[in-house]
């Protein structure tokens, strides 16, 4: 878990907006025994395969528009030089593009991306105890950026009363705010929407504390 806001996240919300995201927590609870977390990760897809991807795809496009060929007519260099400032190029420009969340969304299978993204969701669900509340009351709002992707999880009390489906409207909006960068309000809305939709069947009661952090987790 990170404790100081990452650069990544920076253009997504600002550290300034994390208190804005607590007190939608807040407020979300008043009415329900409900705990809803907000998480962000950097990524959950595997990429390793992106870099070797790239180089391959530009290896392909050199070759096919004959550009060595080209390279030795323009240019009175040994054919040995030009092969080998060649590869630097390849290798500089894939070094360069790899790491970017747009080449590595765009080069990774979107079946992949879903599958890896759920499971990603499941897993903190449980590593960050969400299940571990009095009446299995948890609720994890999960959004994993390189993906554009999110997810909501509910404990068992809460599937029992809410199918998979009821989430749907709250995921696209929070999608949506993915792309528009504008986290901060995406995550308040859902998070305020989320309380709205547990108060009807997990009111809160007098006696009830709050039992899982406020607070926005980020991960990498």
């Amino acid at each position: 878990m990170i404790n100081k806001q990452p650069g990544w996240l920076n253009p997504y919300l600002k550290p300034e907006n994390l208190k804005q995201i607590e007190e939608a927590v807040l407020l979300a609870e008043l009415s329900t025994s409900g705990e809803v977390v907000p998480m962000v990760v950097r990524k959950s897809s595997t990429v390793g395969h992106v870099p070797l991807l790239l180089l391959a795809l530009f290896s392909l496009l050199f070759f096919a528009f004959d550009l060595d060929h080209f390279q030795m007519l323009w240019i009175p260099l040994p054919h040995w030089l030009l092969i080998t400032f060649d590869i630097c190029v390849l290798l500089a420009l894939v070094r360069i593009l790899a790491p970017i969340p747009f080449v590595e969304r765009l080069l990774t299978p979107r079946g992949d991306q879903k599958e890896q993204v759920e499971q990603r969701a499941l897993n903190e669900f449980y590593n960050i105890r969400v299940h571990h509340t009095e009446k299995s009351t948890g609720i994890l709002i999960f959004v994993s950026l390189m993906e554009h992707r999110a997810v909501i999880l509910g404990d068992q009390a809460i599937s029992e009363k809410l199918s998979p489906e009821t989430w749907n409207n709250l995921l696209k909006e929070l999608v949506d705010s993915i792309k528009s960068r504008q986290l901060t309000d995406g995550f308040s809305k859902a998070i305020i929407s989320c309380g709205e939709l547990l108060s009807e069947h997990f009111p809160k009661p007098e006696n009830d504390k709050n039992q899982l952090q406020n607070q926005l987790v980020i991960k990498e």
